[in-house]
């Protein structure tokens, strides 16, 4: 059985994996003795810049402060309510239509008072019908095979918390599901649809496979098994259709890779305290290019309206 660590309240200056740890405080720049990253800020300075990562990054004094999207705060609520490991009304609470006798609107004082509290208590706040939504997953999720079999089985809530040695940073890596011994990592998403080519762009799009991977590197990292890693799809509208799909290991490894090369730029950047964006090297004007596809298509409509004007 794997050994959690139960933290104790204070900053994190060992490696290890870490029970108890509140979503918020995981997410905080200070929570270890020294700087920290995660996979959000990693695939960040990836898909765009040193500069979007810095902007994101807990380090930053002026950081912009990022709400929960609905897909998170959903398919965590899900997976609270399917696995019933820690209770539903411990980590979400249900914001109410009226307030002090009034309809809700979050324009208003006391609404917002109401939300900053229930922050303050490290509550996610949850609407009526993004219950109903998190219901019916929660339902499909549960009749799904690879659930019924035990895939979201596992240590829930658990932080992997370990030191790069190259680069002397913090990492920080937060799966849905350790597994107790198998090493088969699940992760559970929730998306508009389930059809393999939306699903696919998904990936990409999001850096899953970077997720993925930083996620195993973790568990490598603290000694622990690190096999596999499955991605559990739920549709988060009606018919709340559910698919399971394990990444390939190539593209884990390509993942890692990413990750390397990110970690390195993160460093360095902290390091002399100059995070550039996209083209911030040039000192004059860059030539841009229509892609290729976007010629093809305009050189071959081209080709049918000079052809019709002969």
């Amino acid at each position: 059985m794997i050994q959690s660590i139960r933290w104790d309240g204070n900053t994190i200056t060992q490696p290890g994996l870490y029970a108890k740890l509140p979503l918020a405080t995981y997410h905080r720049g200070d929570i270890c003795d020294g700087p920290s990253v995660s996979s959000t800020v990693l695939r960040k300075l990836w898909d765009g810049s040193p500069a979007h990562a810095w902007a994101h990054s807990p380090l930053n004094p002026a950081r912009v402060e990022e709400p929960d999207s609905e897909a998170f705060v959903l398919g965590r609520a899900a997976h609270h309510l399917l696995t019933a490991e820690i209770g539903f009304a411990d980590v979400f609470v249900v914001r109410p239509e009226t307030l002090e006798g009034e309809k809700w609107n979050g324009n208003r004082k006391e609404c917002k008072r109401w939300l900053a509290a229930k922050k303050r208590e490290g509550l996610t706040v949850v609407t009526s019908a993004q219950v109903e939504v998190i219901k019916g997953m929660a339902i499909s999720l549960g009749a799904f095979p690879m659930v019924q079999a035990g895939a979201l089985n596992g240590l829930i809530e658990r932080s992997l918390i370990w030191k790069d040695k190259e680069t002397g940073l913090w990492v920080k890596a937060r799966p849905d599901v350790t597994p107790n011994d198998s090493g088969d990592f699940t992760d559970l998403k929730t998306t508009p649809s389930v059809l393999y080519r939306d699903l696919q762009s998904s990936i990409a799009t999001f850096g899953y496979h970077q997720q993925a991977a930083l996620v195993l590197e973790g568990a490598m990292a603290l000694d622990l098994e690190a096999s596999s890693f499955t991605l559990i799809w739920v549709e988060k509208s009606a018919p709340f259709c559910v698919r399971a799909q394990q990444l390939k290991d190539e593209d884990i490894a390509r993942g890692m890779k990413q990750n390397r090369a990110a970690l390195r730029t993160f460093a360095d950047c902290l390091s002399s305290g100059v995070w550039p964006g996209p083209g911030d090297d040039r000192d004059d004007a860059e030539y841009v290019d229509l892609p290729d596809w976007k010629r093809a298509q305009i050189d071959e409509r081209l080709k049918f309206e000079l052809r019709e004007a002969a």
